[in-house]
């Protein structure tokens, strides 16, 4: 399956809306660029990414879909659902940290 058709299933499971093919590609490359740039790598035509961190990309874009409308909220409390995120950015530093940088 691709990284298109994963993230598509994973919000259509969280009932996350829908959302086009256009602007899930776009998070799918920032999600991509942010494991390139902690990792150090640098992609080529025939590898985009290190494959091995693939598996960070759908939840990493599913975190950013999640914070639509409250970006950058540090607390929110609401019929007993309380929300506050740890870093400054669209991903977890949970997620994050699995990524080992390349010694240069």
């Amino acid at each position: 399956m691709n990284l298109l058709a994963s993230l598509k299933t994973a919000l259509s499971a969280r009932d996350l809306g829908t959302f086009t093919d256009e602007y899930l590609m776009l998070e799918i490359d920032q999600a991509i660029a942010t494991i390139n740039r902690c990792r150090r790598f640098t992609p080529k035509d025939n590898k985009p990414y290190d494959i091995k961190y693939e598996y960070l990309i759908v939840p990493m874009c599913i975190s950013s879909l999640s914070k639509i409308g409250a970006e950058g909220q540090t607390s929110h409390s609401e019929n007993g659902v309380l929300r506050n995120y740890d870093s400054g950015g669209d991903y977890p530093k949970a997620l994050l940290q699995q990524i080992v940088p390349l010694v240069k």
